[in-house]
């Protein structure tokens, strides 16, 4: 029986959150730090999070994030870099959290975040693994992983968030960038005939919860704990329908469109012609290939 009872708590917070307007949760969490005798820090550079969180790991000491999705994505690398699992305490405060929010069903009030955060019941939760990295809630290829990268460039000059910033960022690629949708193929279950004839691709999802991007519900059946990958495939598309069909997206409603399929696997291989952009819970990088695979029950979060 894994137990962390007697070990002392870390607190993360990531001071750039919600552009730097964390005040609140900084009080909120301070104050129960001191309370709960946890040691509280803040970070200061990129990865930060990520060390601080495996070096816990190692000790067995419970981790608390206090952030948006990248946050979170940094320290469940670090937590899933080693083979001890502790609890996974988080404070919703970013721009998107669609981890906490649409997949945890986290509360929005920072109050009663940061007391689940501490106190709330412990379940296990699925995560991801792409060519050695981590992620908890999606993996994506194609036109939404261009919008990733070109949030993260707006949210710099424009001081956007949430959906607000994923809207203009969709439109944005969608005029600008529609005609670099990737040649992909892509087998699951390590079937290598299955889908080996090469498409052309809107973009590929890859997700343990049911939203991404802010709220766009792309697998609206996920469920984080079933062990197993939701999969949503858009076929390339002309432009004027591809405008159509976002707010189907958006809603949830797309199952029914000849262009959109759905797949459940543990593993997902992927090649494209050259290299692409891809997300991990918001977070870019790009390459040619990717392995993916479901790490069932890897993650101990309170909720």
């Amino acid at each position: 029986m894994e137990t962390t009872e007697s070990a002392q708590p870390l607190v993360i917070l990531n001071p750039a959150a919600r552009h730097g307007k964390v005040d609140l949760y900084r009080m909120l969490v301070r104050s129960r730090a001191e309370q709960e005798h946890a040691e509280y820090i803040e970070t200061s550079a990129q990865g930060e999070a990520r060390e601080r969180a495996r070096q816990a790991a190692m000790q067995n000491r419970p981790v608390i994030i206090v952030g948006g999705d990248g946050s979170v994505n940094e320290v469940v690398n670090g937590l899933l870099s080693v083979s001890q699992r502790v609890p996974l305490g988080i404070v919703p405060a970013g721009s998107g959290c669609d981890f906490a929010w649409n997949t945890l069903k986290l509360p929005h009030d920072p109050l009663a975040a940061v007391e689940r955060a501490f106190n709330g019941r412990l379940i296990d939760v699925d995560a991801g693994r792409v060519n050695e990295r981590y992620f908890a809630n999606s993996f994506s290829v194609g036109l939404d992983a261009d919008i990733a990268v070109a949030a993260g460039s707006l949210k710099k000059y424009l001081r956007l968030s949430g959906m607000p910033l994923y809207y203009t960022s969709t439109l944005r690629q969608l005029l600008f960038g529609y005609h670099r949708c990737p040649w992909l193929n892509f087998s699951l279950d390590d079937d290598r005939e299955g889908h080996k004839q090469e498409q052309r691709f809107v973009l590929m999802a890859i997700t343990t919860g049911p939203t991404y991007g802010a709220g766009f519900r792309i697998n609206p059946q996920a469920d984080h704990t079933d062990g197993l990958f939701d999969i949503c495939t858009i076929r390339y598309i002309p432009l004027l329908l591809a405008l159509h069909l976002l707010p189907s997206v958006q809603k949830g409603e797309h199952s029914d469109l000849p262009e959109v399929t759905f797949y459940h696997a543990r593993t997902v291989h992927i090649e494209s012609r050259k290299p692409v952009n891809i997300q991990m819970d918001g977070e870019t990088m790009s390459a040619s290939s990717f392995d993916a695979t479901i790490l069932p029950k890897a993650l101990w979060v309170r909720v």
